[in-house]
C-alpha cells in the first residue's frame, strides 16, 4: 500500500511550524554547544534539524523524564497520583533509531499493568520523524533496520531531498497536521528513496546480528567480559543516554514535618552497584563484569526475549559518544564474533503471556488495617490485614505464592509474600521479618494501623498442575512464609493431591517460623514433616542435625507423578535443586521461588532481572526447566 506523502517546501517551514504550535507545544533539536537537546522551541529558525544526535533521546526526557512523583502523601494512608499534563506536545525532528527507541519503551510502559503517568504523555504527543540522509558519528541503526529511515511510529516523517522535504502519513493526526500541503509527485518519491538508499550505504558501522540471542547465550564467559570490567567506571553514562534503558528507583521522601511528602521515581542503572541489592542486603550482581554483561545482554537479547522482538539497541550510538573510557558495543560485539566461544545449543527464554490492566492507578496503594499480629519468632510476625474499603476486600483474591507491595508512607514500601491460603476471605497474611527500613517500621506498628498495599502481582505455585500428584515441599527458614498457603490449600482439598511431603530446614530451633502449627501439619492425611536445623544451640531437640538435604535420605518421595516447590536461602535452594537432580528428578517437576529479588512489582522498574526474567512478572515461582542455562544463574 503507498504510504500518503505530500511535500514541504524549505521556505514554508516556518508557517508549517507556526501552525503546529497552535494547537501544540513543540519541542525540538536545538544547538546546545558543541551539542545538541531537544528543546521548546518559540519558532523554526531555533531548529537545528541538521543535528547529528541529541545528548538524551528526546522520548526519554519529555515521556519518561528521569524524575517523576509517583503520589504524595499525608499521614499514613493518604495520597494522590500526579495529575496528567494538560497540553499538547509535538516532538519535531526525530530521528528514526530514537522513534523506534520509543516504540520499544511503549513495550514497557503500555503492556502488562500500563504506566499511567507515560499514557497520558503518549496520548498527548505527536510525533514528526527526521529520516537521516547522512549517518550519525557513531550510528549503527542499520544493524537492526532502525534507520536511517522509518516506518512506523510516527504521525509525520520528513525526509530532506534538497529544497524541499517529502511528508509522509503515518497517522489520522499526521493527515490533519499535513492538511494544506501540495501531495508529493513521483519524482519526490523516487528522491527520498535515493536519498535514504545513499544514507545506508554511508554508515561503516555495523553488528552482525545473525543469530544474535544464540550468539549472545553462548558467549557468556568470553574473556571479552574481563577485559571490560577492567575498563567500566560502572558510572552510568551509557544507560542515562540510551534510548531503550528505563530502569529507575522508588523511594519515599519526606518534608519537615516528617508526616507529609512524595513518592517519587528516579532514573537509576545496572550498572550500579547499589540496583541489585536486595533483601538481607545482598547484591547479587557485585562484578563489574556482571553489570556490563547484563547491560549488552539486555539490549542486544534480552530485551527482544521479553517485549515481543522489539530491538533493546537501536544503533544510536550515544552509548559509545559518552562513554567516558569509549566501551563500544559495535567494538564490543566484532571481538565476541573475531573470538567467540563454543558453540552450543541454547534456549532463549519466553515469558509468560500475561495483560493485566488495572481500573485504577497500579502505583496506588489502597489503604489496609493491621487486624491482627502473632509473634512467630525472635524476628518474625504475622501481620493479618484487610482492606479498609470491604468492597475492595470482597474482591481481592490471590493465588498462593504470589506477593503484595505494602507500603509505610514516609519510609518506603517492600514486596512480601502472601502466607495465607488463598481459600481464606476478608483478610490476608503476611509474614514478615524486620531487616530493612520499611520492615522495621512496619515492626512497630500495632493492630488497628493503616498501612497501604497493592498487588496482588506474579505468578504462584502451580496448584493446578499439582493436583493428582504427590507434592515435596523443600523449604528453609522464612522460606515456609511464602509455601504456608500451599501446604494449607492442599489439607483443604485434600483428595485433589497425592502424597504431601515437608522437609523444613532453619539454622537454630529458634529461626523456626509457624512452630505452633507443626502438630496441624502432621495431622494432615497422607502427609510426613521432617525437621532439621543446623545448630541445636543447646536447646531441646529431637529432630535431625543437619541442613535440609541431610533429610533427603530419611523422605519417601519418589520422582515418580512428582512435583517439588521449594523457598529458602538461594544457597538452600541451589543445593536442594542439585540433590533433587543426582536422586532422579526432572527439571520440569521442580519449581523454586525467587521472591526475595523482586522490586516494583510491575516489570517497569528493572530491579529484579536476572538474565532475560523479570522476577516479579515472569515469577516469583520458576520451573527448573524454565530458568536452567540461562546466561546469568537464577539461582
Amino acid at each position: 500500500m503507498l504510504v500518503e506523502a505530500f511535500v514541504l517546501p524549505k521556505a514554508d517551514l516556518g508557517s508549517f511550524v507556526e501552525k503546529l504550535k497552535a494547537g501544540y507545544e513543540v519541542i525540538g533539536p536545538v544547538a546546545n554547544d558543541p551539542e545538541f537537546v531537544f528543546a521548546p522551541i518559540d519558532s523554526a529558525a531555533d531548529l537545528r534539524l541538521d543535528y547529528d544526535t541529541t545528548i538524551l533521546p528526546p522520548h526519554k526526557k519529555y515521556l519518561a523524564p528521569p524524575k517523576e512523583t509517583l503520589m504524595t502523601f499525608s499521614g499514613p494512608a493518604t495520597k494522590t497520583g500526579e495529575p496528567a499534563p494538560a497540553g499538547k506536545q509535538v516532538l519535531f525532528g526525530m530521528h528514526a533509531c530514537d522513534v523506534n527507541g520509543m516504540l520499544s519503551l511503549d513495550k514497557v510502559f503500555l503492556g502488562t499493568y500500563p504506566d499511567p503517568y507515560y499514557k497520558a504523555r503518549r496520548e498527548n504527543t505527536a510525533i514528526v520523524g527526521l529520516n537521516c540522509t547522512a549517518p550519525c558519528a557513531n550510528g549503527f541503526c542499520s544493524s537492526f533496520n532502525t534507520g536511517p529511515g522509518m516506518d512506523t511510529g510516527f504521525d509525520l516523517s520528513l525526509t530532506d531531498i534538497g529544497d524541499k522535504y517529502v511528508v509522509c502519513v503515518g497517522s489520522e493526526t499526521g493527515k490533519a497536521l499535513a492538511a494544506g500541503l501540495a501531495p508529493a509527485a513521483d519524482a519526490d518519491r523516487i528522491a527520498k528513496s535515493k536519498a535514504l538508499r545513499a544514507s545506508q550505504e554511508k554508515i561503516e558501522r555495523h553488528i552482525d546480528i545473525d543469530n544474535l540471542g544464540e550468539f549472545m547465550h553462548q558467549n557468556v564467559d568470553n574473556p571479552v567480559w574481563a577485559e571490560l570490567k577492567e575498563r567500566c567506571l560502572a558510572c552510568g553514562s551509557c544507560t542515562n543516554v540510551c534510548p531503550t534503558c528505563f530502569c529507575f528507583a522508588v523511594k519515599d521522601q519526606v518534608d519537615l514535618t516528617l508526616v507529609a511528602g512524595e513518592r517519587p521515581r528516579d532514573w537509576d542503572s545496572c550498572q550500579y552497584l547499589e540496583f541489585s541489592r536486595v533483601a538481607m542486603d545482598h547484591i547479587f550482581r557485585p562484578d563489574r563484569a556482571a553489570r556490563i554483561k547484563q547491560r549488552l545482554y539486555h539490549k542486544l537479547t534480552y530485551f527482544a526475549q521479553q517485549f515481543d522482538g522489539s530491538p533493546g539497541c537501536v544503533g544510536c550510538g550515544r552509548c559509545a559518544t559518552y562513554c567516558i573510557v569509549a566501551i563500544d558495543p559495535v567494538e564490543v560485539m566484532a571481538d565476541l564474533r573475531d573470538n567467540p566461544g563454543e558453540e552450543k545449543a541454547v534456549k532463549l527464554y519466553t515469558p509468560p503471556d500475561k495483560k493485566v490492566t488495572p481500573e485504577t492507578s497500579p502505583w496506588e496503594p489502597l489503604p489496609a488495617k493491621i487486624t491482627a499480629i502473632k509473634q512467630q519468632n525472635y524476628d518474625n510476625k504475622t501481620y493479618t490485614f484487610s482492606f479498609v474499603d470491604p468492597a475492595v476486600q470482597e474482591k481481592y483474591t490471590y493465588g498462593n505464592g504470589v506477593f503484595n507491595e505494602i507500603s509505610v508512607f514516609g519510609i518506603g514500601e517492600v514486596p512480601i509474600s502472601i502466607s495465607s491460603c488463598a481459600d481464606v476471605k476478608g483478610a490476608f497474611d503476611h509474614t514478615i521479618r524486620a531487616v530493612g527500613n520499611v520492615t522495621k517500621a512496619l515492626d512497630k506498628l500495632q493492630v488497628g494501623d493503616i498501612v497501604g498495599v497493592r498487588g496482588p502481582y506474579g505468578v504462584g505455585w502451580p496448584v493446578e498442575k499439582m493436583k493428582g500428584k504427590n507434592v515435596l515441599v523443600v523449604v528453609g527458614g522464612v522460606g515456609l512464609a511464602p509455601l504456608l498457603g500451599t501446604i494449607k490449600y492442599i489439607a483443604n482439598h485434600r483428595d485433589q493431591f497425592g502424597a504431601l511431603e515437608i522437609l523444613y530446614g532453619a539454622r537454630s530451633p529458634k529461626d523456626m517460623l509457624f512452630t505452633d502449627e507443626f502438630e496441624d501439619l502432621r495431622k494432615i492425611p497422607n502427609t510426613r514433616l521432617l525437621l532439621c536445623v543446623d545448630d541445636c544451640l543447646g536447646m531441646e531437640w529431637g529432630h535431625n542435625i543437619g541442613v535440609v538435604t541431610t533429610l533427603f535420605d530419611k523422605m519417601s518421595s519418589k520422582p515418580d507423578n512428582s512435583i517439588m516447590i521449594t523457598c529458602g536461602p538461594d544457597i538452600m535452594m541451589r543445593f536442594a535443586v542439585k540433590g533433587m537432580l543426582a536422586l532422579g528428578w526432572s527439571p520440569e517437576q521442580i519449581y523454586v521461588s525467587l521472591e526475595r529479588r523482586m522490586s516494583c512489582g510491575i516489570k517497569k522498574c528493572g530491579n529484579c532481572q536476572i538474565g532475560p526474567i523479570f522476577v516479579c512478572q515472569d515469577g516469583p515461582v520458576f520451573k527448573l526447566a524454565d530458568i536452567q542455562g540461562l546466561p546469568e544463574a537464577a539461582l
